[in-house]
């Protein structure tokens, strides 16, 4: 075996794998890259199978060119290397991927197997440099054996730099980074900020990293160390308000509620959160009531080291419980700027941070009552049941009841409606309609909440199709928090009912970035994928959303229809008869048993298709309309079209996208129902 490299990359990378090449070989190493040798034909084929067969790393980079190519020679060379890996010892490092862009490691279409190991993502040259002088000290060493005679390049984990271009910084958080050289010595410096993977350098003095300046936090949900388990609405309360405070100073990234939140009961380290997350510091707490006294416990935490950067214990009434959130608020932001940052802190750095936490807490109610309502509401709602569902309606109409100048009860309101009348627990022509009022009220107390015009984009989306208001609405809520993950996904699912593929799989993807533990995420982003034909792809993105919330209602149902539409009838039936939700599961046999295209099958399906009549027509007329055109009955496709448009079911809204309606697009009936929805024939 040769000491070579093998750099596998997309022909549009092509200069970026130029610049990682001269990297690796002023450091010293051997690369196989050469353009001039990218011919093709049988002889450029063997010397490629030939260095792959025997270099000693494999480095393929993923890029957003190698996500748009489902195909290419690279896809090759990766599965060859994959296929050389099975005759490798487990812990034997040959794969080190790198990543271009904002690609989230997640979302990646790639080999299983290239996820076994960390992955390094180069935003700069100097990360790419850091990167090269790395790689040549790890082969040194495993050319070089140690005491015990291990080769180095198997028990030496090899951990990625990862660096991104430096951000430019208000004045509560503004610094020049300075590089910490009091670890360049040891085995595992990393820096202070988390905007990449974590990263341990070995043998590399912290001087030659690029600066990185974006502080970067997640806030853990709150642990309830109350007698009753009633009160941890409060506890998860508490760090969802202190996350929104966060989330709004200027120069500091917070990760995604969704993916913070959902570490909560298991026993995972601050520093592996850290990594999931790309962040650089975690805080964490816990939450104790005693009639109207509570004590919260916090601190905040290097992903690093462990080390305690800041702690305290508050022992309150509820009554003080704005000021000691805004302590907590106010001490992080300090210590980010000063203990991490090295800035001094003086007092008009202070009262600027103490205006941008009063100026970021303006959402609360001022009523203690109406916000402990709005807190159960808003706990009520995330549990995604229908029961809890109509409490969390409850509760907010409670809020509002006590403190009407609530905007943001009144818009989550308008979104709990919008959810119930997506989930048929209110009558559509009740629920939106009441989603709209709450919206329209929220909108108009604070223009500025991001909040409100999430609730009036959901409105417009699933239940007025008025597309233009809806893409102004998004747009609006983009300005006011443009890395909003969720605010991203109904940007993602706006352009997909639009059938703007490109847009919707692009917005997809950012949301995933931000929030990678977010399995609705994926699915829309699998939705996405499948209705542009990438089936693969769609399949892994799916298979991700499945991993992170395995009993979603519909989510069985989505990728049975991949597997369907592949061929894949054996492994589709099987998914579907996971689906917990029965309408969905009717619909995705229905759809099987026809497609398997035997006469005792279609038999079959025509029968699950008459169940799904009888039992969910009321909520359904959009699957069973498909089901029709499916089998090339336009009539009865046609009629059920009608009745899902009059029952206003929100997944019309994806008419346009659904592959079920290929078989009646040449009916003349087709655009002009497309035009009855709003959308552009």
């Amino acid at each position: 075996m040769t000491q070579a490299i093998f750099l596998s990359y997309a022909s549009q990378d092509t200069d970026a794998a130029h610049r990682l090449c001269d990297a690796l070989r002023a450091a010293g190493l051997e690369v196989w890259f050469d353009q001039s040798e990218l011919r093709g034909g049988d002889a450029w084929d063997a010397s490629i199978r030939k260095q792959i067969k025997d270099c000693v790393l494999f480095v393929p980079i993923i890029s957003a060119n190698t996500q748009q190519r489902e195909e290419g020679y690279f896809r090759l060379e990766w599965k060859l290397a994959v296929d050389r890996s099975h005759l490798m010892a487990d812990n034997k490092a040959f794969f080190f991927p790198v990543i271009l862009g904002d690609v989230a490691e997640a979302a990646a279409l790639v080999p299983d197997k290239f996820r076994e190991r960390q992955w390094t993502r180069f935003n700069d040259d100097a990360a790419i440099e850091v990167f090269a002088s790395r790689v040549a000290q790890t082969i040194a060493k495993s050319v070089s054996p140690s005491k015990s005679g291990s080769n180095n390049l198997v028990n030496n984990a090899f951990t990625p730099f990862v660096a991104s271009p430096s951000n430019h910084l208000p004045t509560v958080l503004k610094a020049n980074v300075e590089e910490d050289r009091t670890g360049a010595s040891t085995s595992a410096t990393r820096t202070e900020w988390g905007d990449g993977v974590s990263s341990a350098t070995q043998g590399v003095s912290t001087a030659a990293a690029p600066r990185i300046a974006t502080p970067s936090i997640a806030v853990l949900a709150f642990a309830n160390r109350s007698a009753s388990a009633d009160d941890e609405y409060f506890s998860d309360g508490l760090a969802d308000e202190l996350l929104n405070v966060l989330a709004k100073i200027k120069g500091l990234r917070v990760a995604a509620r969704t993916s913070a939140f959902s570490f909560k009961g298991k026993q995972t380290t601050v520093a592996e959160i850290g990594n999931i997350l790309n962040v650089a510091t975690v805080l964490e707490g816990s939450v104790r009531t005693s009639g109207s006294r509570v004590r919260i416990s916090v601190q905040l935490v290097k992903v690093n080291d462990g080390f305690q950067l800041w702690g305290e214990t508050y022992d309150r009434t509820l009554e003080d419980i704005f000021a000691v959130q805004d302590d907590i608020a106010q001490a992080v932001v300090t210590e980010l700027r000063g203990a991490l940052m090295g800035e001094k802190s003086n007092h008009a750095d202070e009262m600027q941070v103490i205006a941008e936490i009063t100026d970021a807490g303006r959402d609360r109610s001022e009523n203690s009552e109406a916000q402990r309502l709005f807190l159960r509401g808003r706990y009520l709602l995330g549990r995604k049941s229908a029961a809890e569902l109509m409490r969390s309606i409850d509760y907010f109409k409670q809020a509002v009841a006590l403190d009407p100048h609530f905007a943001l009860a009144w818009a989550w309101l308008g979104q709990a409606y919008c959810d119930a009348g997506g989930w048929g627990s209110v009558p559509v022509h009740e629920a939106y309609p009441n989603a709209n009022a709450a919206a329209t009220l929220a909108i108009a107390l604070a223009p500025g909440l991001v909040q409100a015009h999430m609730a009036m984009a959901s409105f417009q989306i699933s239940y007025q199709w008025d597309w233009a208001r809806a893409e102004a609405t998004v747009q609006r809520a983009l300005q006011l928090a443009p890395d909003n993950a969720d605010v991203l996904t109904v940007a993602t699912r706006l352009a997909f009912c639009l059938n703007h593929f490109n847009e919707a799989e692009a917005s997809g993807l950012r949301a995933i970035a931000l929030d990678p533990l977010n399995a609705g995420s994926y699915r829309m982003l699998a939705l996405v994928l499948f209705a542009a034909g990438k089936f693969d792809a769609a399949s892994e993105q799916m298979r991700h959303a499945l991993a992170l919330a395995p009993d979603a209602i519909a989510s069985h149902h989505v990728m049975s229809n991949i597997l369907c539409t592949q061929g894949r009838f054996d492994e589709a039936l099987a998914e579907a008869m996971l689906e917990k939700a029965e309408w969905a599961r009717l619909t995705s046999v229905s759809r099987i048993q026809w497609a398997m295209n035997t006469d005792i099958s279609r038999a079959e399906s025509t029968a699950t298709l008459a169940q799904l009549i009888e039992k969910h027509s009321s909520h359904c007329a959009i699957q069973i309309a498909g089901l029709f055109a499916l089998r090339g009955d336009a009539d009865a496709a046609f009629l059920w079209l009608e009745r899902a448009y009059a029952q206003r079911e929100s997944a019309t809204t994806f008419v346009n996208c659904f592959r079920y309606f290929h078989p009646v697009k040449g009916d003349p009936r087709w655009p002009l129902f497309l035009k009855k929805m709003g959308f552009d024939t």
